[in-house]
């Protein structure tokens, strides 16, 4: 099997998800929120190309704990490599077919918290949509007690609404209060409310103030300091009035102060115009903030320099002008140039156009009809460039992340920019399929459920069904349009649930489908409602009859009604799509999202 790296982008916000993550100096590159837990494995290979003393390719390979692993953009779990859409990682311990991304670690095993709970260390199948541990059993608070003490708890079935814990027991709130009755042993009991050791209680419970009139309910910030008419909140300890002052936070400690207009907060660091005495001293900044008087210092990047006339420009911490001669400032760096001409690349090296050809980070020198690839040069007319791997360009070859093969061969099956060879994988061309970049395993073992962007795959279990990248149990969760609402009790099953029509990869299409039949193609301009319908509108729409090249523009907008909103696929305004009717119907089905396609008409007509 042949991996190359995954750049499939996450674009869909769900509900039921878990607390989105970006580490410091890192950005999401999942883009929706994820587990908490995926959070220790967005740092992969080390930056610096080595893994042990052995220098390697990151568009290749991953290193963990100084061991190297084919396939690139991995994380890690121990010294072992994983892609977080098909594994989780917890404690050091890997578990397969559970995403990362919707997992949760219940001891050193993942688990899917849509579907389970994880109670005292054990795995338990979800009975219902917010059921809860009581011990190592489920309870549902809506009817059931869980009561005892932390060593031993028990499951009891709730009397009345007005029934609470006490010890193992229950109680009437009502009528009886849980009292403490220290001889011969210590133990819990319910007595009634005339009974002596019910007194404390009362007047306990005449004297709380109900949680709603605190000021956590009321919407006031508790970390927020009492601040006067006029004034607002500067960080969590100082007040600042804003018509007059301005409020500068230090990131670090979260703390504030307050100064006039005419003072700075510089990146972090606060620099501010210091206030002259009658004696003629200025005072100095707190929190560790330098003094300076802008008339005749400037701060570059929290650094100090005299001010000279003309350079009000920072190159990181050092000032300069804009018509300063031989200089160019470049990614923060003041370059010193002896000729004209020189400008900054986009990644911030020097380089003359006349003479020198920049890729990526190397510089080459021009080379007529030479072009980019990577950090390297190639001639597009023999070769092919694919991800920054050039290929000799033959006829019927395509690009699948950074290798080349013949997209017209039976053998071979790319999948999201991988490439899977299918006489190794055992498989035959037609049952060969995809979800994002995993080729599914052949039969109905497997279930992928896809949203805008994200594909994963489940193991196949009876009674379960997707919600757009999610695979919960029916029986619990009803959907609508990609979106998760606990069930009734009352209520098992639902038309919502019944799977809609999945938007499968265009290589996944048939040739008979996408060849031979009429589909339309065009790109969501707007979405909307009205009653259980859903209005589309599509521009730059089409018919096309591939197999006989034959293509009909349709007047902008094209208007598109589907009839059963939420067991519909959804789509992302500005994506473009194929849709094809049903025989014999005017129900529209969706087929592919073609976003990722650069020509949608052009990767249609390649494979007809």
């Amino acid at each position: 099997m042949e991996r190359v790296t995954m750049t499939t982008p996450l674009l869909m916000f769900v509900l039921l998800a878990l607390p989105c993550y970006s580490a410091t100096g890192q950005i999401n590159r999942f883009g929706l929120p994820v587990s908490a837990h995926s959070r220790d494995f967005y740092v992969r290979s080390p930056g610096d190309n080595f893994c042990g003393k052995v220098k390697f390719v990151i568009s290749g390979f991953t290193c963990c704990e100084r061991q190297l692993h084919m396939g690139a953009e991995q994380s890690c779990c121990g010294n072992r490599s994983f892609y977080l859409t098909q594994a989780s990682c917890c404690g050091g311990q890997l578990t397969l077919n559970v995403s990362q991304l919707v997992s949760d670690c219940c001891g050193s095993r993942a688990y899917d918290p849509l579907n389970q709970l994880c109670c005292d260390s054990q795995i338990l199948i979800r009975t219902q949509p917010h059921s809860k541990c009581c011990g190592k059993e489920l309870y549902n608070e809506d009817n059931q007690l869980c009561c005892g003490d932390v060593v031993k708890r028990k499951v009891l079935t709730k009397m009345s609404g007005h029934h609470r814990c006490c010890g193992d027991h229950q109680f009437d709130q009502r009528s009886h209060c849980c009292c403490h009755i220290t001889e011969p042993s210590y133990q819990l009991n319910p007595k009634p409310l005339n009974a002596s050791c019910c007194a404390p209680a009362i007047q306990e419970v005449l004297h709380t103030i109900p949680p709603a009139q605190t000021g956590q309910h009321m919407g006031i910030d508790q970390s927020s300091p009492k601040c006067m008419p006029g004034e607002k909140p500067c960080g969590q300890c100082a007040c600042f009035n804003p018509t007059t002052e301005r409020c500068c936070v230090n990131p670090t400690s979260l703390q504030g102060q307050s100064y006039s207009h005419d003072q700075t907060c510089c990146e972090g660091t606060l620099c501010h115009t210091p206030d002259k005495t009658a004696q003629g001293h200025y005072h100095g900044a707190s929190f560790g903030s330098q003094v300076y008087n802008p008339d005749i210092n400037i701060c570059c990047s929290g650094k100090l320099s005299n001010r000279v006339p003309g350079k009000n420009l920072c190159c990181g911490t050092t000032p300069y002008g804009v018509e300063d001669r031989g200089v160019l400032c470049c990614n923060q760096t003041l370059h010193r140039v002896v000729e004209d001409g020189y400008q900054c690349s986009p990644g911030g090296y020097l380089y003359l156009p006349s003479r020198d050809m920049v890729c990526g980070s190397h510089v080459h020198l021009n080379d007529p009809g030479k072009h980019c690839c990577g950090e390297d040069t190639y001639d597009p007319q023999y070769e092919i460039c694919c991800n920054g791997h050039k290929h000799n360009r033959l006829r019927n070859v395509s690009c699948c992340g950074g290798k080349a093969y013949y997209h017209s061969s039976d053998q071979m099956k790319c999948c999201a920019e991988t490439l899977y060879n299918l006489q190794v994988q055992d498989r035959l061309s037609e049952e060969a399929q995809c979800c994002g970049s995993v080729l599914m395993e052949a039969g109905s073992t497997q279930t992928c459920c896809s949203a805008p962007g994200l594909d994963l795959v489940y193991p196949t279990q009876p009674g379960f069904t997707c919600c757009g990248h999610r695979y919960p149990n029916s029986s619990l969760w009803s959907c609508c349009a990609g979106v998760l609402y606990s069930r009734p009790e009352t209520q098992t099953t639902s038309k919502n649930m019944i799977p809609g029509p999945r938007l499968l990869p265009l290589g996944d299409l048939k040739t008979e489908v996408l060849c031979y039949t009429e589909v339309l193609l065009g790109t969501v301009e707007s979405v909307s409602m009205k009653t259980n319908e859903r209005s589309i509108v599509m521009v730059n729409a089409m018919y096309m009859l591939a197999s006989r090249g034959h293509v009909n523009p349709l007047p902008s907008p094209h208007y598109v009604t589907l009839p059963d909103h939420c067991s519909s696929p959804v789509v992302e305004p500005g994506n473009t799509y194929i849709l094809m009717k049903i025989p014999f119907s005017d129900t529209i089905r969706f087929i592919s999202d073609l976003s990722d396609h650069s020509s949608p008409v052009h990767s249609i007509l390649s494979r007809c």
